[in-house]
């Protein structure tokens, strides 16, 4: 390969990826604010709708955003919700990511496949006294591709 074909080919890929990270920078995320039981499963029904497009990506993408303050440390925090997360099963988070805000409290990015189990798992009795036991306050959040 000469050199001249070399730069060719670099400068062919530079600009797939300057288009690529152009593609990105366009996507802008909606969040929506659930207060209740009934706006989560309203979100999580009209969420298969909105997203049939991108069924084959469906794993790639973040659509419920958990807002907690509690008074264990973050640690604490991680470790266990990503026990209760774990125990429901890939079927019902397939991925999820912690941002810790300060040592009080935390963000925390989900993939939600199964809104309903989600919804009985944070209302369940295990989960009340957990967050009663580390003043935990949660708010929840759907987050709507928007293109």
């Amino acid at each position: 390969m000469t050199n001249a074909q070399a730069k060719s080919i670099s400068g062919t890929i530079s600009t797939a990826q300057s288009h690529a990270k152009a593609q990105v920078n366009e996507l802008v995320l909606e969040i929506l604010l659930l207060e209740e039981a009934e706006e989560m499963a309203f979100c999580a029904e009209t969420l298969k709708e909105v997203c049939k497009p991108v069924e084959d990506c469906h794993h790639l993408l973040m659509n419920t955003l958990i807002i907690s303050t509690f008074s264990c440390t973050f640690e604490s925090f991680e470790k266990d919700v990503s026990g209760f997360i774990n125990d429901m099963g890939k079927e019902v988070v397939s991925d999820y990511e912690f941002v810790k805000v300060n040592d009080h409290k935390s963000h925390l990015l989900m993939n939600v496949l199964d809104m309903d189990a989600l919804c009985t798992e944070m209302t369940s009795d295990k989960a009340k006294e957990w967050d009663k036991a580390n003043n935990c306050e949660d708010t929840v959040y759907g987050i709507e591709l928007v293109e």
